[in-house]
């Protein structure tokens, strides 16, 4: 039975099904052939979905869509490109900084690199930046809104693994930073050498520098409302969210950007958006019980247990499973199928759930770029020229997941990158 899962799931995944098709199907199936009443399915899909923390995920996402169209990414550009728009790459490091900025107000991959990657890609191509470069920088520059607070990603794997949101938020501000300092040096050695984009020689006064720190001020405060009301136990996560919705609605107001036609756009965008990842989070709640039937998650547990004999050694091989599966299905599956299977094998390990939470985190960054359902990759393709394929973006590509696959392992050989934040504020 266990065979006939697998081959069954991985069949249907190279035919192109969406996962939620997929996973259904799957349970369905072997439930036919068990004799089970496929009553169990809505039930469980319903016991998968109804959870009160689960109300932060489309909070979270009306949050970051309302100040995406509010206004706000111009003036976090101008931020990033203050700080580093001077440097050889500097329109480069520019994209990659102002992702990250963003990313601390929005909280989701794809939506971060069509924020900025909309208004900066003309720039990049005018300055003489080769596309396949735009594609696979713009792309994959998202998922620093997958580790910067607030994260979409770590609301779904706290609530999937009972890991502390708040903790995850705070955990993932250094590795975040490191990979967009990592991405920021690779612009400048790839600008260098290929002589891409013009360097900014424009000196800023010291009244321009004002005003672009403080029209930044403001949208760089959310994270600092969300994580300081959850760690002062006056907001829990779901409240937090709704906190960052009605903030972003009143910096709209004030910006003046965001008309009701908009609003009433992003309003609908959100819970298309929302809706697709709970149709995923409900059908991977009946496949991953199906799973607990079979025996599956024990037998992972045994195997792990046999031939992971250090800490180290289970963290390098749950990265090479992610980084194995990460190729073949997206972000979301991987948290609620894997998510609930490894986290009692790392507790046994003694290994701190957070830091567990962070590693597993940056192998869904690294499982958002690499081909072939490389999601970031394909959406930088998309934003750069809508006839680019990924495979118009190598070498640049390789080089981009090389780097992320780096930072994956700095992240695990060296823990305090991830605990240090929710050691000292937690």
């Amino acid at each position: 039975m266990i065979i006939i899962i697998l081959v069954s799931f991985f069949v249907l995944l190279f035919m192109g099904l969406p996962i939620a098709f997929i996973m259904g199907l799957v349970t369905s199936g072997v439930m036919i052939v068990n004799g089970d009443a496929l009553a169990l399915i809505p039930q469980r899909m319903f016991a998968g979905a109804n959870s009160f923390s689960l109300l932060a995920l489309p909070l979270f996402i009306l949050a970051g869509n309302i100040m995406g169209e509010g206004g706000l990414t111009r003036r976090l550009m101008a931020l990033a490109n203050l700080v580093v728009g001077r440097f050889h790459g500097g329109l480069a490091m520019t994209s990659v900084v102002s992702c990250a900025l963003f990313g601390a107000v929005s909280g989701s991959t794809v939506a971060t690199s069509y924020a900025i990657g909309s208004v900066v890609v003309p720039e990049l191509k005018r300055q003489n930046y080769a596309e396949g470069f735009i594609a696979s920088l713009i792309g994959p520059s998202g998922v620093l809104g997958l580790l910067i607070p607030p994260s979409i990603t770590m609301v779904i794997l706290g609530i999937t693994c009972n890991i502390s949101i708040g903790s995850l938020f705070l955990g993932g501000f250094i590795p975040g930073i490191l990979l967009a300092t990592m991405l920021c040096v690779y612009s400048n050695i790839i600008a260098r050498r290929h002589h891409f984009g013009i360097v900014e020689r424009e000196h800023h006064t010291k009244a321009e520098v004002f005003r672009i720190v403080r029209d930044a001020f403001f949208p760089l405060m959310t994270p600092v409302i969300i994580l300081g009301g959850i760690f002062s136990g006056a907001m829990t996560a779901t409240e937090a969210a709704v906190a960052a919705v009605l903030y972003g609605l009143v910096l709209s107001a004030f910006y003046r950007e965001l008309t009701l036609k908009r609003l009433i756009k992003v309003f609908a965008d959100s819970a298309a958006s929302s809706a697709t990842v709970m149709i995923v989070i409900s059908v991977c709640s009946a496949f991953s019980w199906l799973l607990t039937t079979q025996k599956i998650p024990a037998m992972i547990s045994a195997f792990f247990m046999q031939y992971a004999h250090s800490p180290t050694a289970f963290l390098l091989i749950v990265s090479l499973i992610l980084l194995i599966l990460g190729c073949l299905t997206e972000v979301t599956s991987l948290i609620i199928l894997l998510g609930p299977i490894f986290m009692p094998i790392a507790l046994q390990f003694g290994i701190d759930p957070v830091y567990f939470g962070l590693v597993l985190c940056m192998n869904f960054a690294l499982a958002n770029i690499t081909p072939p359902v490389g999601l970031s990759t394909i959406a930088g393709c998309a934003i750069t020229n809508k006839d680019m394929g990924i495979e118009d973006t190598f070498p640049y590509t390789l080089y981009v997941i090389g780097i992320t696959a780096a930072a994956v392992l700095l992240v695990i050989f060296i823990p305090e990158l991830s605990l240090f934040l929710p050691r000292v504020f937690g």
